[in-house]
């Protein structure tokens, strides 16, 4: 027959079993704390500290090689460098303001200027206005057809001449006819775009 164990009586436990009982539980409860949560937190700290280490090292490096005279000295040439381009991306804005502040009827002035100078002779030009609005500014564009009168070589040079012309524009559009009547000259229509502002 199987012996059934004796239940022990927590009420009358001697000095002993009680010492045992407490080390015991001390016992497990030290060896959960050291496993689970000081193990644990020793271990992120020495990861910290190692990063630590190594944002001191770069940032001492860092340090080091901001303040050579060689980086200073680059540094420097860089902003003067950057300081000289946005002088002249400046002077480059400023110049297409100005090119863009031209009246329509000065540049048809111009225009005609520059047609006589090379020969050609302007019989008709015929204008059109549209209103644009670019990058913040109201703009507008003047269209122009202009029905000439020339050799080859005259118109060639005044068509040439447009690209060193003091305005913004395009030309849409060049057509050439012979007329019998006034060779060598020939008749040509012009169409080209001006935009002021």
């Amino acid at each position: 027959m199987a012996v059934k164990p004796s239940k022990t009586d927590f009420k009358n436990l001697s000095i002993r079993e009680m010492v045992i009982i407490a080390g015991t539980l001390l016992s497990a409860v030290g060896y959960g704390f050291f496993h689970f949560e000081y193990s644990v937190q020793m271990k992120k700290i020495k990861n910290l500290e190692n990063q630590s280490a190594e944002v001191q090292t770069s940032l001492t490096a860092l340090q080091k090689v901001m303040t050579s005279p060689e980086n200073i000295k680059k540094t420097k040439e860089e902003i003067i460098k950057i300081k000289d381009e946005i002088l002249e991306l400046q002077t480059i804005i400023e110049k297409a303001k100005a090119r863009l502040t031209g009246q329509d009827l000065e540049i048809l002035n111009q225009l005609q200027n520059e047609a006589d100078f090379y020969g050609v002779f302007l019989k008709s030009i015929k204008t059109s206005e549209n209103s644009l609005s670019r990058a913040g500014l109201n703009l507008k564009e003047v269209s122009l057809v202009m029905d000439i009168e020339s050799d080859y070589d005259a118109l060639k040079k005044f068509v040439a001449s447009l690209r060193d012309f003091p305005a913004v524009l395009t030309i849409q559009s060049l057509e050439t006819t012979r007329n019998e009547k006034i060779l060598p000259k020939l008749e040509s229509r012009l169409h080209i775009k001006v935009i002021v502002l």
